[in-house]
């Protein structure tokens, strides 16, 4: 008998564990399983991405590491340690570079956002520098609205936002602050009439 008390009241004390515990609802299953989901994560290492565009080689990209969200609401990619491009023409000559300490790829948006040490150069030899750069590969165009920098012909320009095309040709700063060379062809054109 005693043995049959005992087992009795370990049935007991296990049913009240087990009604005591909550069970997930099926809804509640479904958030979990989609929230696990959400956290797969695809990661490779000193990844080289070549774009091309009916067989043209538009950008070389390289990341010494890529992280890929693609379960994400947004799919994007991460390249959390940096990376660096260069773009080409038509004709296969490089047309420009850029680099960054950080760089985020909202894949649907495509658009493309670079922070931390961004260094943008043209064929000209001109250079911008910034905090922040987004590419948007829709427009093509590239712009900021915060402060930069660019260098060219021994000069540097400086201001507040920046927007250009895509291959860093044809740009302009929105606020620019600090002295600017401006080359005065006016006087010349007066005296040749």
């Amino acid at each position: 008998m005693n043995r049959l008390l005992q087992a009795a009241c370990l049935l007991l004390i296990a049913g009240f564990f087990v009604q005591c515990r909550n069970t997930p609802s099926s809804a509640e299953m479904e958030q979990l399983l989609k929230e696990a989901e959400d956290m797969s994560v695809e990661e490779a290492q000193n990844v080289i991405i070549r774009y091309t565009d009916s067989a043209v080689l538009k950008a070389i990209v390289k990341a010494p590491l890529l992280v890929r969200y693609p379960k994400k609401k947004e799919a994007y990619t991460e390249m959390p340690k940096g990376l660096s491009a260069v773009f080409y023409d038509g004709a296969g000559q490089e047309d420009s570079r850029l680099s960054a300490a950080y760089g985020i790829n909202y894949e649907t948006k495509k658009l493309i956002k670079l922070t931390d040490s961004v260094r943008v150069f043209n064929r000209k030899g001109e250079e911008l520098r910034s905090e922040e750069l987004y590419w948007d590969q829709k427009e093509k165009r590239i712009y900021t609205n915060t402060f930069v920098r660019i260098i060219r012909n021994g000069e540097t320009l400086r201001g507040d936002g920046f927007e250009s095309n895509e291959n860093f040709t044809k740009y302009r700063i929105l606020k620019p602050a600090g002295p600017v060379t401006v080359q005065d062809n006016f006087l010349e054109d007066e005296e040749a009439q």
